[in-house]
């Protein structure tokens, strides 16, 4: 009989020992609970497992999470490796140095003599078996982690886990359900149907945070009566709702309150609603005491109050060596490609969020070049 594709997944997981987790860098809080409890359950079968996230920060709000896992970036993955056959001659005293940018490997043979033919090098194969890569569209996404790793992304395995619409099957195995309302829900179904008893307080707790960070607290289309029962379900086996809601929600502070309202006060909509977008000056932050990081929230937000709307534009002013420049984040929350609609800026990002800066204009020149650009693209 035929193993089904989650079977699959932990029939190479049982193969193997050493695993990557990646997700994009514009991440989801989805997407970055999906991957603590893949490396939990890992971590339970016995496996060796590392979390990568390009130049990732853990924000306030999530600090239920245990998001210090992460790393914001991946260093060398092979090794570099000397052999010395010793088999006629016995290891005697070893010592190096580091002179003239030569690193000298001095090694005294305790009986016979080393020879020239005795030294042999070699490259290691990769530090991991294979690669998960979560909630993430393409590798592109994935930012530095996938640049300055490309080798590794093409010679291993790829397993990639998502349920967006925008995503490019890239993996070897491709679990991609569009009906599921969060990749954390797939995770879920995956370790539920192959290895239930993994499934703890813990792990129903970051499962249950994805689908509510995804769903925007059940509020979204995606929202499905499967999901609903999935989440009692993940309250029964100890899911603490109550830490997720006060984290995400009850905690906010008045700043990034003040925040919002500047943003909301200021909002515009064209193409029947289609576009929205709103602009901060770098004074609305000093006064509000927030920074861009806040601006995330802002989104959600907006996502949520109005479902009509396909690309969210926030233009804001920002510091930078003393002097200001115009950056904005183009959300494209249906059917339009944020990279495509930016394509002009050389934004970076993927096809969900894509973000640019643009130098030596004022904030309103560069809202009318930007605005008009994308109401272009979008026409």
């Amino acid at each position: 009989m035929a193993f089904t594709a989650n079977q699959q997944i932990f029939e190479l997981v049982r193969k193997n020992n050493s695993f990557l987790i990646a997700i994009k860098r514009d991440w989801s809080g989805d997407a970055l609970a999906a991957s603590l409890v893949l490396a939990i359950v890992l971590k339970k079968l016995g496996k060796k497992v590392d979390i990568a996230c390009d130049s990732f920060k853990t924000p306030a709000n999530l600090g239920f999470l245990p998001t210090y896992e992460i790393k914001d970036h991946l260093a060398n993955l092979q090794k570099f490796v000397i052999s010395l056959n010793t088999t006629r001659a016995k290891l005697g005293e070893f010592d190096y140095d580091h002179q003239d940018g030569k690193l000298n490997i001095y090694i005294t043979p305790e009986q016979g003599q080393f020879n020239h033919e005795d030294i042999s090098t070699s490259i290691s194969d990769y530090k991991y078996d294979l690669a998960f890569i979560i909630g993430t569209p393409d590798l592109h996404s994935l930012g530095a982690i996938y640049s300055t790793q490309s080798d590794f992304f093409y010679a291993k395995p790829k397993i990639n886990i998502d349920h967006s619409p925008k995503n490019e099957y890239f993996g070897n195995i491709n679990i991609v359900n569009l009906a599921s309302s969060s990749t954390s829900e797939i995770i879920y179904e995956m370790v539920n149907e192959v290895e239930p008893g993994l499934i703890d307080k813990d792990v129903a707790t970051y499962i249950l945070s994805g689908i509510i960070m995804a769903t925007k607290n059940f509020k979204t289309k995606g929202v499905t009566p499967h999901t609903m029962n999935l989440a009692s379900d993940l309250i029964a086996k100890g899911a603490r709702r109550e830490q997720i809601i006060q984290c995400l929600y009850q905690n906010r502070f008045i700043s990034t309150l003040k925040l919002w309202g500047r943003v909301l006060s200021r909002l515009n909509n064209d193409l029947d609603d289609k576009l929205i977008w709103s602009v901060l000056s770098h004074q609305d932050f000093l006064e509000t005491s927030t920074t861009s990081d806040e601006l995330e929230d802002v989104i959600e937000e907006l996502i949520v109050s109005m479902p009509k709307t396909e690309v969210i534009v926030l233009i804001y002013e920002a510091e930078k060596f003393n002097n200001h420049e115009i950056c904005a984040i183009v959300y494209s929350a249906k059917n339009f490609d944020a990279s495509f609609v930016t394509q002009k800026f050389n934004s970076i990002g993927n096809k969900e969020i894509a973000r640019f800066s643009l130098s030596g204009m004022s904030l309103s020149q560069a809202e009318r070049i930007i605005i008009e650009e994308i109401k272009n693209r979008i026409k």
